[in-house]
């Protein structure tokens, strides 16, 4: 008896055991239905901007797109090229419980035939599970497919309708995902990945020379431009972009990180991105300056509009950074005389040949776009190398300094009176090489191209170390004030200048690379100046660029004879 009772009770142990490993493999249902709240784990995961594109935005007319347009003058000596392209910057995903942790999350269930509501319910993300905390948790679903919708509190709702303004675009999240729901096993996983709805732009600026205090206002063109809202039909899973709005945002460069003079480029970018709604159309938008300098120049209230040229909107969770090229408005000698900017040039649209960049209005002088003597070096002089002064100008040693003053590159090179002897014209004289490079100069033009007006028989000239001081400072903004007058700090000093900004008034022209800062070598230019010292007592100036350091220096060659390049400038008339 005591064995049979033994028996009966190990038997109703393990029916009660298989009951409930039976119930563990059995969905919770009422009336046939299971309950999505407990049956299901909703995993969230939060995409990162841009998380559907690929990296490589090269290619026209897609979602990776550059829209260039042309150059824009801003009106204060600075003229801007726009672009605007996917933001390859890619972020690490925000843990789940960093991204509005303390946000409230809705899920509703639709019928994706009737697309009628069959239920919802409120909760928390959190470790990437959302969890109901409402007071009625519970949404018990018929075993079949539904179209679940998660968003968050950023949204105001009207039934199935979900609004989100432009002011809330940048913090609102959405996902949206298909599932069958089956009566077992007991858990099942539904995956959300949650997107911005709006769209976030970024502006870049990019110059050639450091940026200081830049500030902005990113703003509508007009009161109707930008829409103000956009609104989801959680049912359909479709948008209506709302009425336009007016809207202005404020923004904050950071100051350039490159090191002064030492950068080919530099760069300030807004501390964070301006949120949009999608479909904003990118050529409402205006980017106006409100401090800041480059160049020397104050850029508070320069303007400009993005005008692509064919119609570019953003897309939801899409980052965009807005290119803004910040360049000089360098003023160029043209084939017939007359001086303009890039944009009137054959290189920048316009119809005009340049053949000079000018260095100063003031003086009417320019400097020509390649070198003399087929771009070869010469020597000053074959002449007595050391011990004759050639030059009535020429400075003494404790006057060196004196020389960055003198701009009489033309009369050196063409006028009797400016030699020591009263008769040689350097410009025609084989015995010295430099000037007569300069004097023979003559600017390589397209075919079918001629100098006209009073360019005809204009003589160009071997420039004066003052006339190199003048291009110093009108490409790169060198300062005479640098420069010691002693001679031993002034003889192979190295002076700070930017010079990859004079390489771009010669490059964006078609010419060559000027300063050898970029070409990876010394370069030595001839002056028509002379200095007179007591252990030598006469020398010509020659002046280098170099590559180490990106400074340039002057240099007082020992002998006349030593190989220099030349550069012919032109004091072109008005």
């Amino acid at each position: 008896m005591k064995k049979k009772t033994i028996l009966s009770c190990i038997s109703c142990a393990v029916l009660m055991l298989l009951t409930a490993c039976s119930n563990d493999d059995t969905t919770p249902t009422e009336n046939s239905k299971v309950d999505a709240t407990k049956a299901i784990e909703f995993k969230v995961d939060f995409a990162d901007y841009n998380s559907e594109q690929q990296v490589d935005m090269t290619r026209t007319g897609g979602k990776g797109e550059e829209a260039v347009q042309q150059t824009i003058d801003l009106g204060n000596g600075i003229v801007a090229q726009c672009t605007l392209q996917r933001d390859t910057t890619r972020k690490s995903k925000a843990a789940p419980t960093r991204v509005l942790e303390n946000d409230t999350y809705t899920m509703l269930a639709y019928d994706p035939v009737t697309h009628a509501l069959k239920g919802e319910v409120t909760g928390t993300v959190t470790w990437g599970v959302f969890t109901p905390t409402s007071t009625n948790p519970d949404i018990f679903l018929t075993p079949g497919t539904y179209e679940f919708v998660l968003y968050n509190s950023k949204f105001t709702r009207s039934g199935n309708n979900l609004t989100v303004t432009r002011a809330n675009a940048g913090d609102a999240y959405l996902g949206r995902t298909t599932y069958t729901v089956t009566a077992a096993p007991k858990k099942q996983s539904v995956a959300f990945t949650m997107k911005h709805v709006g769209a976030s732009v970024k502006i870049k600026l990019t110059g050639y020379m450091d940026f200081t205090g830049v500030t902005g206002t990113l703003s509508s063109v007009n009161s109707t431009a930008v829409p103000g809202s956009s609104t989801y039909d959680a049912s359909t899973g479709t948008w209506t972009t709302g009425t336009g709005a007016a809207m202005t945002a404020n923004t904050t460069f950071d100051g350039s990180w490159e090191m002064q003079y030492y950068s080919p480029s530099y760069t300030a970018i807004t501390n964070a991105g301006t949120a949009f709604m999608p479909a904003t159309d990118v050529s409402k938008l205006k980017l106006t300056f409100t401090g800041g300098n480059i160049y020397k120049i104050n850029m508070a209230g320069a303007s400009l509009t993005f005008n692509p040229a064919s119609t570019l909107k953003l897309d939801a969770n899409g980052a965009y950074v807005l290119n803004v090229k910040l360049m000089y408005h360098f003023l160029y000698l043209m084939s017939d005389g007359s001086r303009g900017f890039i944009e009137e040039t054959t290189y920048g649209g316009g119809t005009k040949t340049p053949i000079a960049v000018v260095v100063s209005q003031s003086k009417h002088l320019a400097v020509a776009l390649e070198d003399a003597n087929n771009g070869n070096p010469c020597v000053w002089s074959t002449l007595d190398p050391m011990y004759t002064q050639y030059n009535k100008s020429a400075k003494t040693e404790s006057n060196a300094k004196d020389l960055l003053t003198l701009c009489n590159g033309y009369s050196e090179t063409w006028d009797a009176s400016a030699s020591v002897d009263n008769t040689t014209v350097k410009g025609t004289s084989t015995n010295f090489p430099a000037f007569k490079a300069a004097g023979d100069y003559t600017p390589t033009l397209p075919s079918g191209v001629h100098l006209t007006g009073k360019m005809v028989g204009k003589k160009w000239h071997l420039p004066s170390a003052g006339e190199w001081m003048v291009a110093y400072s009108a490409l790169g903004f060198a300062k005479l004030s640098d420069v010691t007058a002693s001679i031993y700090g002034f003889d192979g000093s190295y002076f700070d200048w930017y010079c990859t900004l004079a390489d771009v008034a010669f490059t964006q022209v078609g010419a060559r690379l000027w300063s050898s800062a970029i070409l990876g070598t010394s370069k030595y230019y001839h002056s028509s100046s002379e200095l007179t010292e007591s252990y030598y007592p006469h020398r010509a100036v020659i002046q280098t660029y170099l590559p180490v350091n990106h400074a340039y220096r002057w240099w007082f060659g020992h002998h006349t004879n030593w190989d220099g390049y030349v550069r012919a400038f032109i004091n072109y008339d008005e």
